[in-house]
């Protein structure tokens, strides 16, 4: 897993214009970092924009979903996921935690535990550390001194002293920080609990050495999503609302959950009633990634309350993208689409009523790949709750960087940076370009003199599907650039641009 870089600094002393050398950085003016992506999910690296529009990309699921079944006796009838794999460097393996909700013979306790070599194929090693019906062999963890906890979460800290190598959640009337050697033996800190509800996330944030907690109150419109900090992992700031569904997300919500109710190939809600549609926010994983923090919020589309005594409501479950810059003020993307919406009945997995994407997606080769839970149904009536469900973990994959292009048509468009530093030798590009192009040239801060030698009629031309292709311009090499005040304008003809990004 690779996450790269960190925000583009944008600087707030000095002024100016034009070609500026060194020196002070005028107002609102990039600095380009070599090394650090520069993606679309928000304006802030853009410029002006000519027939181009922003294009959010769904990842393609994984034909042979679920990738991880609940298969053994104490999985039950459905397993869940909220952290994604990690890699152990060490033992060359990927190490998954995962919420089960069978009948350990203790009650309801410790998470299963899987491992696999490519990300496809997982087994679940025994174990031998709790013991279910008499019997140590299985794969499940625990918590020292607890063994009916729920483990929430669990996760690798590299950066970790060896003794709290794992770290995890226990829910405890809130949630409860866990360490661990191993993995599979966790002891609670000795720190206060951290107030929740039954869904939250964490992850680590490099750029700002920190972790981030995401946990779910009551706010607007019903569930939310309220944000700590830590830097050590004990000491935890009060939660504060970042995120919340509003007027938009109750239009959009209820023309869905007609779309649903309307089409014989979706799994549709038991419980359909238009009076009580509601929108909210179940849980939101928020990860940073080249720059940026992105969220993929749970859209909980409620179709109506379910009778007593199971309560609660029915509905459809699944992902939207949102991206922020600094974790308070969010940017919905694309128009709010689904991100991973629910599949449709009959295709062999599991993820036809509900989606929960796990903490972020994981760098396998050139793509990103998302592991998720599906469940069949939201509610099935007539059952207990914990045989209403029948879920599994799913994957989906997209190719890097993928998650919104910049994209021109037949008629051609383009898109400029807005005023910016480069620090950097060579400049890439992520395009596809099938039956098209893309072309760039370099102009000056005010984006109206385009600079000698720098002509879109010099620059290579960049065809097919590229994941990082070289942009040159014969007789000139961009080192001469550095430190001057320019803006790059990208010329796209049946093209998406992904990224960009500067190297040294």
């Amino acid at each position: 897993m690779k996450w790269l870089g960190c925000l583009l600094a944008l600087s707030l002393s000095g002024s100016g214009s034009g070609l500026a050398e060194d020196g002070p950085v005028p107002f609102g003016t990039l600095m380009l970092r070599p090394g650090v992506r520069q993606l679309f999910l928000d304006d802030f690296v853009i410029g002006d924009l000519n027939q181009v529009s922003r294009v959010i990309h769904q990842p393609t699921k994984y034909a042979g979903n679920p990738v991880v079944r609940a298969d053994v006796p104490t999985d039950g009838n459905f397993i869940q996921i909220r952290d994604a794999p990690c890699w152990e460097e060490q033992e060359q393996v990927w190490k998954m935690w995962y919420l089960r909700f069978g009948d350990d013979g203790n009650g309801a306790g410790g998470a299963g535990y899987a491992r696999s070599k490519d990300g496809l194929h997982w087994e679940k090693p025994v174990l031998g550390v709790v013991e279910s019906h008499g019997s140590r062999n299985n794969n499940l963890v625990t918590v020292k001194d607890e063994p009916r906890a729920f483990i929430h979460h669990v996760f690798l800290d590299p950066h970790a002293q060896p003794a709290q190598r794992y770290k995890g959640m226990i829910e405890s009337r809130g949630l409860q920080p866990l360490v661990s050697a191993d993995g599979f033996v966790f002891t609670k800190l000795a720190v206060p609990v951290i107030p929740s509800g039954d869904e939250s996330h964490v992850n680590w944030d490099e750029r700002q050495q920190q972790y981030i907690l995401t946990v779910k109150h009551n706010g607007p419109f019903g569930r939310s999503i309220y944000l700590s900090l830590s830097k050590d992992y004990e000491h935890w700031s009060v939660p504060e609302l970042i995120y919340h569904a509003d007027a938009q997300d109750q239009i959009l919500g209820e023309r869905y959950l007609r779309e649903v109710a309307e089409n014989p190939r979706m799994w549709r809600p038991t419980i359909n009633q238009p009076g009580e549609y509601n929108v909210e926010i179940y849980n939101m994983p928020v990860f940073a990634y080249e720059g940026l923090y992105i969220g993929l919020p749970t859209y909980f589309e409620s179709s109506g309350r379910i009778p007593r005594p199971r309560g609660n409501q029915d509905g459809v479950s699944s992902p939207k993208l949102v991206s922020s810059r600094d974790l308070r003020v969010w940017n919905r993307i694309a128009d709010r689409a689904h991100f991973i919406p629910v599949s449709e009945m009959g295709s062999g997995a599991l993820d036809t009523g509900q989606i929960l994407a796990s903490s972020h997606p994981v760098q396998i080769g050139d793509e990103l790949w998302f592991y998720y839970s599906g469940l069949d149904v939201r509610y099935r009536p007539n059952v207990p709750k914990a045989d209403g469900y029948r879920g599994g973990i799913h994957l989906a994959k997209l190719r890097l960087d993928g998650f919104v292009s910049l994209r021109a048509g037949d008629q051609g468009g383009f898109v400029d940076t807005r005023p910016a530093r480069i620090d950097g030798k060579r400049l890439l590009v992520n395009v596809t370009a099938e039956g098209g192009q893309l072309t760039a040239e370099i102009t000056d801060a005010e984006g109206r003199n385009v600079l000698p030698g720098w002509e879109r009629n010099r620059c290579t031309v960049v065809t097919g599907d590229q994941l990082r292709t070289e942009l040159t311009w014969p007789g000139r090499m961009l080192a001469e650039l550095k430190g001057k005040q320019v803006r790059i304008r990208f010329h796209l003809k049946n093209a998406d641009l992904y990224s960009f990004w500067l190297e040294p």
